[in-house]
């Protein structure tokens, strides 16, 4: 048997939490994990009713170091095969505790494509300090600087089984007003602005449409405010997915997602990938890993940053074009099921840990 010794942050509704739980109740039969993460969250439950081990040892304030004194009991009585990390904190409590027992630690935090200038000297050193490093995306190791023998892209892994079945429909038929959503936290990396300012240039232009903005976050009560005119007039909805967002974009016909590159570069996107499991065309910024997953003018459009117009063009083309938004639908739907399978994911991340055990570090 294979231990392996998960630590993160949090347990939040987040992309590398649910990358982190698909990937801890899926591992070969003769791998055993544990997670241990600096604070709760949604993601808490869901580890819980998967069967795995949890304990969350939450900081009782911003430098309270006891959580890496509790790692380090952890691993000491446990005594982990392999420790892989999937936050900045969690990771350095791991790597004194790694260093000192011999125990190898894969680091995965590289989950975006961009690294900010305050960060760069403490991120490049807690890399340093890693047996093998994982990022979700070329463009991330890139961005971060990490190459060779050490760096391994793997990129996020979308299990078919959350898809709703919708047989015998297909995009572009599915409601009698097209739907366009984008899925996302509601804070300043996600450029809801820039998706408000492009509908009401759609809407002005004739086109009908319903866009459906899904998600939560310090920005929603300023977003909300920023679109009364559109929800006034029933462009524009709202919503909180929660957990699962597949119902909603079930029975959408267009998926967006705009990042802003002042706070933001994406790695991976599980919501350009929740997108394209359900056939939806993409349109996307063209920020960091984007462009690995969504192909333009296949699968979809990606467009420059902050730039209505385009997103305007885009969405306007889709939407007069329908034969165009089902085939690059059906192209993004089977690219999801073939490259970003769970199956996928699971795959390769075992053959980082196989490579890393090997040598024996």
């Amino acid at each position: 048997m294979t231990r392996v010794l998960m630590v993160c942050d949090g347990l939040d509704n987040g992309g590398a939490e649910r990358q982190m739980a698909l990937l801890a109740s899926n591992l070969p039969a003769h791998y055993e994990v544990r997670v241990v993460s600096l604070g709760d969250g949604p993601y808490a439950d869901v580890l819980r009713g998967r069967g795995i081990g949890l304990r969350v040892v939450p900081r009782g304030w911003r430098y309270d170091v006891s959580p890496g004194w509790r790692i380090w009991r952890e691993m000491v009585l446990w005594r982990p095969d392999l420790v892989h990390s999937w936050g900045w904190m969690a990771g350095a409590a791991a790597a004194v505790s790694c260093k000192v027992l011999r125990i190898p630690l894969v680091d995965g935090t590289i989950r975006s494509a961009r690294l900010p200038d305050r960060w760069r000297r403490t991120a490049r050193f807690l890399l340093s300090r890693a047996d093998a490093v994982i990022a979700n995306s070329e463009a991330g190791l890139a961005a971060y600087g990490v190459s060779g023998p050490r760096a391994f892209v793997v990129h996020n892994g979308f299990e078919a089984e959350r898809k709703p079945a919708r047989p015998g429909e297909s995009t572009g038929t599915t409601n009698d007003i097209p739907e366009v959503v984008m899925a996302a936290r509601m804070v300043p990396a996600k450029d809801f602005d820039t998706l408000l300012d492009a509908a009401e240039r759609v809407r002005d232009s004739g086109h009908r449409f319903r866009l459906t903005l899904v998600g939560s976050g310090p920005e929603s009560e300023r977003l909300t405010a920023r679109a009364q005119d559109l929800i006034g007039a029933g462009v524009v909805r709202i919503l909180d997915g929660g957990l699962e967002v597949m119902p909603v974009l079930a029975s959408a016909d267009i998926g967006v997602l705009l990042t802003d590159p002042r706070y933001h570069a994406e790695g991976l996107s599980n919501s350009i990938m929740e997108y394209m499991a359900c056939g939806l065309p993409v349109v996307c910024t063209d920020s960091g890993g984007n462009r690995e997953v969504v192909l333009d003018g296949h699968t979809g459009f990606v467009v420059p940053p902050h730039d209505a117009a385009a997103v305007a063009d885009a969405l306007g083309r889709l939407l007069d074009e329908p034969d165009t938004a089902l085939r690059f639908g059906e192209t993004g739907r089977e690219r999801i099921s073939t490259v970003f399978s769970a199956e996928a994911m699971v795959e390769n991340t075992v053959r980082v840990y196989e490579t890393v055990l090997r040598a024996g570090l």
